[in-house]
Formats: C-alpha cells, structure tokens, sequence
C-alpha cells in the first residue's frame, strides 16, 4: 500500500508543480519530506518486526536491509535527504563489518566488505549521475558522498588486510591507495573548472594523502610503511586499487588536473621504496624520500598557479611551512632559535596569501602583475 501512495505521490507533485498548485521550492520540500518520512518508516519498521518475532542477526544487518529498502525512494523522489541517510548509513555498516572482521569471535558473521560496499556504493547511480549522466549532487551531498566513499573504502582497506591472530600491516598503503582513488575520481569540463572548495573528494583524498605522508616522514612509520607494501601486494583488493589509480590517473593527465595528480604521486612513494631496499633496511631513506616527495609536490601546487593553471598555491606555501616545522621541532636547537623560526615562517605564510590574493584579484580584472 505504502509503494502505491509513493508512486502516486511522486506522480502528483509535478504535476501540481506544473498547474501552479505549489511552488518549485514547495515542491522539492514535499519531496524530500515524503521520502524521508518514508524511508524512517521502512527502518522502524524493520526494527519492530525483528524485535517482536525475535529475528537472529546483528544491528548491522538492519542497517544493511533499511539501506537497501530505501535507497529507491531516493531515486523515485530524486530526495538528497535520502541519499545522504543512505550515504551514512552504508559508510557506517562498511566500518562496522571491518571491526568484526578484526574480532576473531565475530570474524565469521562479517560480510565481505570488498563486494558489498561497492555495490551498495553503485546504489547511487540511477541518482547521481543518472540516466542521462547530468544529475550532479548539491553542495552538501558531494561532500557527504566523497567522506562516505573515502570511509568505506578505508574500511575496505582494514578488512582486505585482516588476517587470524595477526596484525594488518597492509592497512598503510591500502589506505594511500583508497585516498589517491577517490582524489582523482574524474570530473567533467564543468567539474573541473569550478573551485576546490567545491571538489569535497579532492579535499579529503588530498588531506588524507598529505596527512599519512607526513606522517612517514618519520623513521619507524616509514619503516612500517615499506612493510606494508609487502603485506599488500599478495592482495587482489591491492591490485584493483592500483588499476583504479592509474586508470583516474590516465584521465587526470588528459583533462591536465596536473595538480591532482602530483597529490596522488604520494601514494606511489612507498612502491618505489619497496622495490629499492629490503624489509630490515632503516625507515630513513624512506622518510628522506617522503619529505622530498612532499617539498616537490608542494613547489608543484605554487609553480601550476603561477603558470596559470589549477595549482593551489596557498595550499603548496602550507605544506612546506608543514615540513619546516616538523623538522625544526626534531632539531636540536634552543627553544629561542625555535621560536623566532616559527615566527619568520608565519610572518612568510601571510606574505605569501597577501601575494596570492592580490595575483588572484589582479586576474579576476584582467590584469596581470
């Protein structure tokens, strides 16, 4: 009865729409109440009947089944509301299945996440980008569905790398790899013209990426680093994230998102260093190597802006202020040098965003410094 009243619903708002019944904002509220209202329904109902018949299962499998039940209603009332519950909702499950899988007594009823979720993930398609391939989420959507994408995948990561009574060493570059995936899932013209704040998946992937290289650019994560690609290598889930990679790659470099792509160039860094040295090698050269790779991919950022493509200057000038910091403060000087070192840096950082903004404000009207 409840399909019945949904599909005659989402005949009559339209329509009304059209005949001047509600307005168009009216409308698209009606129908994300409608769909939202609906999908809660689905889930407490679900949750009634479990409780009642005493049905076995974990609360992860409710959540799996209400996201299956509802994630239609998002496409029949084209409901971002929906779509982000859902979004949330299979993110959660992915983590969820990945800790169980990590517990031993549990391991048994974890389902397999490297099927699952990109499947579940596939769910939003007939939504965005649709059947003509035109339908692009909202602001707030994109960024729920590129942080729900790079969570599950680190999910996946966690699980693909779990093995009895040992510990997953995989996980590191797993995780660099999902990252680097989701930095450079490809964009259209338009997608790709418009301003990074508005790219939430370039975001992410790229703070996730800059964040665990920063953090390899010490000696025992580097170390465990190099490790971990060894762990991952025998893994087919390494191997798929590796042809996403070059596959986004390819495209990156044929649409000129240089910039992505020199971000995404992290995430290769402990390949290399994997095929040069061995497992009870130091983790120095590799941290070496890490902060080298992470200088050259700043000085990248800042030379594409000044060239006039998309670069991220300001984010490049941070990255470098980053590192200095971080190797000032495993050097042996006097807090005094240390300070006065923090302080030119700082005073630097906001030379450099006055330069970028008046650049930036030059172009806008034409004129070039």
């Amino acid at each position: 009865m409840s399909v019945i009243h949904n599909r005659w619903l989402a005949e009559q708002i339209p329509a009304w729409e059209r005949e001047g019944i509600v307005s168009a904002e009216g409308a698209r509220r009606q129908r994300e109440a409608a769909a939202l209202v609906q999908s809660l329904a689905v889930g407490a109902a679900m949750a009634l009947v479990s409780q009642i018949y005493n049905l076995p299962g974990q609360w992860t499998d409710l959540v799996f089944w209400w996201c299956v039940a509802s994630v239609p209603l998002a496409w029949v009332f084209t409901s971002n509301a929906v779509a982000i519950a859902y979004l949330v909702g299979i993110a959660v499950w992915a983590v969820a299945q990945a800790d169980a899988e990590a517990n031993a007594s549990s391991a048994t009823l974890a389902a397999d996440v490297r099927i699952w979720f990109p499947l579940m993930l596939s769910g939003i398609l007939p939504l965005w980008p649709g059947a003509g391939l035109r339908d692009r989420p909202a602001a707030g959507s994109r960024l729920v569905l590129a942080a729900s994408t790079l969570i599950g995948l680190l999910a996946v990561a966690a699980y693909a790398g779990n093995r009895p009574g040992e510990r997953n060493e995989a996980f590191s570059w797993l995780a660099m790899l999902s990252a680097a995936a989701v930095l450079l899932v490809p964009l259209d013209r338009a997608g790709i013209a418009e301003p990074l704040s508005r790219k939430p998946q370039v975001l992410l992937g790229g703070v996730a990426l800059g964040i665990m290289a920063l953090i390899s650019t010490y000696e025992s994560p580097a170390r465990q680093l190099v490790k971990s690609v060894g762990s991952a290598q025998p893994l087919g889930w390494c191997w798929l994230l590796l042809a996403v990679v070059a596959a986004f790659g390819a495209v990156a470099f044929r649409q000129g998102r240089f910039a992505a792509l020199a971000v995404a160039g992290l995430a290769l860094v402990p390949l290399l260093a994997a095929l040069l040295s061995s497992d009870d090698t130091s983790g120095w050269p590799v941290a070496i190597a890490y902060s080298l790779a992470l200088l050259a991919t700043a000085i990248v950022l800042i030379a594409l802006e000044f060239l006039g493509r998309q670069g991220a200057a300001r984010i490049g000038a941070a990255l470098i202020a980053v590192l200095v910091i971080l190797r000032m403060a495993d050097a042996d000087l006097s807090l005094l040098i240390k300070g006065l070192a923090f302080i030119v840096i700082g005073s630097g950082l906001l030379a450099f965003n006055a330069l970028i903004s008046r650049r930036r404000a030059a172009a806008a009207r034409g004129v070039f410094p």
